[in-house]
């Protein structure tokens, strides 16, 4: 893993501007939201994180980025987060560049008394790739690593229904024949009423995600480049549903979801995000991100996203 293997790689930070970020993120098939401009954007506006890009380079070739989040504590310590990056692009990710690239963010960001660093690599739980981050400074923080499933959307429609679950697409094919209307928004207009259902179900059933603040900013700082997308079921012209999905670079990731007595009765989440797999395919994006699965404490939510049919993916967890 030595650097002596490899041509000059470099990270470039604060350098450039948002159309290269836009452009380094669309080389990375799978990438990841929370490397993307428009969440660094809201978390610096509704959470006072400010972002730090890097722009890595191979022999003076940018082939990735990674997005940093940096905060003060009590206004002494220096808190630090990695969120599913570094992103590199898949011809150039072999272990001496992933290796290298991280022993740099080792030592951009060393912890201390006064600086704390939190990195969750964007990397499978293989003994290789927590063995890379050993050697590049690391150490693991413990906990499972996220867990969430990725669909190919370059497969063609006829593949990917025949790749669900057969309850799954049971599910899909009565929820066609029910009489459901999709409305389909691309601006985020729909999102102040998918919020108000969402904050009513977050309350009933007592689970985390994330706020109505940080969304509400997410869809302001993506709306601009298409990367909002709102699906709502009717039935009889009633809202019984909706899903809202991100989209950054060539992939998207399903955000939350909102599905009433009627619509769970309609299968209507099944359809709207069929619906959103067709739209995703229409725009080019070539990855699906369905947005983390707990199997222990979701079992249920679990369940319905598996049946769609992809690739599930553990992630090597947190390490400071």
């Amino acid at each position: 893993m030595g650097s002596d293997t490899l041509p000059t790689l470099r990270i470039l930070w604060d350098v450039g501007r948002i159309s290269e970020w836009y452009s380094a993120l669309a080389e990375v098939p799978c990438s990841t939201l929370t490397q993307c401009f428009g969440y660094a954007q809201a978390m610096a506006t509704v959470e006072k994180w400010k972002p730090r890009l890097g722009l890595i380079e191979l022999a003076d070739r940018p082939v990735g980025l990674v997005v940093v989040m940096e905060k003060r504590m009590m206004g002494l310590v220096r808190v630090v987060r990695i969120h599913r990056g570094p992103l590199i692009r898949p011809e150039a990710a072999k272990p001496a560049v992933v290796a290298q690239v991280l022993k740099l963010l080792r030592e951009a960001y060393p912890s201390g008394p006064t600086r704390w660093t939190a990195i969750v690599p964007e990397l499978p739980a293989t003994e290789e790739n927590a063995a890379i981050l050993r050697w590049a400074g690391f150490r693991r923080m413990g906990g499972p690593g996220y867990r969430t499933l990725w669909l190919d959307l370059t497969q063609d429609e006829a593949t990917l229904r025949r790749r669900m679950a057969q309850s799954w697409r049971n599910a899909l094919n009565k929820a066609e024949r029910s009489g459901l209307t999709v409305e389909l928004d691309r601006t985020g207009t729909l999102l102040p009423w998918l919020l108000e259902e969402y904050a009513r179900d977050k309350a009933a059933k007592g689970y985390r995600g994330a706020s109505a603040p940080l969304l509400t900013r997410m869809r302001t700082g993506m709306h601009k480049d298409g990367d909002v997308l709102i699906l709502r079921a009717l039935l009889d012209g009633v809202p019984v549903a909706g899903i809202l999905v991100f989209g950054h670079g060539r992939a998207a990731t399903y955000q939350i979801g909102w599905n009433g007595p009627e619509g769970r009765r309609c299968n209507a989440n099944n359809l709207l995000l069929w619906r959103a797999v067709q739209e995703l395919k229409a725009q080019g994006r070539l990855r699906f991100d369905l947005g983390g699965i707990l199997p222990d404490q979701a079992p249920g939510v679990t369940a319905f996203k598996r049946g769609l049919g992809g690739e599930e993916v553990e992630l090597v967890g947190a390490w400071a």
